[in-house]
């Protein structure tokens, strides 16, 4: 049996409310990867893309990715583009069942999106970045879980479907 379950998916998909669910009804712990970027950098998200640029956010990433993977007994909640370095998802994979949070476009537009430097609420650049990067999260995903259900049914489907595979 694997330590810790990893959400994967878009933006805006749930990855962390889900998550905190998930916790509580599993009783593992939750750990937030964009929250240990921010935490090790010192500043948000969107101020590290302004300052610093896409390529520095993602070896931090990558290292908070690492870092997460050591840890046990962890529903550990990734920002949409951790599938964009094969390593972050190797590490993740050692020692986590990796769940994809699939959620339509449409449904991820209407949430709030603000803080998010990718997509920033626009319908053509959320379907755009969902193009490019749906065949990563069904690579890499060893369960996929609908997510167009409340918060609390998504959870319960997350916990039902990893405990069927770790049987």
């Amino acid at each position: 049996m694997k330590d810790n379950i990893v959400l994967i998916g878009m933006p805006g998909c749930g990855k962390t409310t889900v998550g905190k669910k998930l916790a509580r009804l599993t009783g593992m712990a939750f750990l937030d990867l964009d929250a240990e970027i921010e935490k090790a950098a010192g500043c948000s998200i969107p101020k590290i893309f302004e300052a610093q640029g896409e390529e520095a956010f993602r070896r931090l990433e990558t290292l908070c990715a690492k870092e997460a993977a050591r840890l046990k007994g962890q529903v550990i909640a990734c920002g949409g583009g951790i599938v964009l370095r094969e390593e972050n998802m190797a590490a993740l994979k050692e020692t986590g069942v990796i769940v994809f949070l699939d959620r339509k476009v449409s449904d991820i537009c209407s949430s709030n999106l603000s803080g998010r430097p990718l997509i920033a609420g626009d319908l053509s650049r959320v379907q755009a970045l969902y193009d490019q990067r749906i065949g990563l999260y069904r690579k890499y995903a060893e369960i996929a879980v609908d997510c167009s259900c409340a918060p609390e049914e998504a959870a319960r489907r997350v916990r039902r479907t990893a405990m069927k595979r770790e049987e």
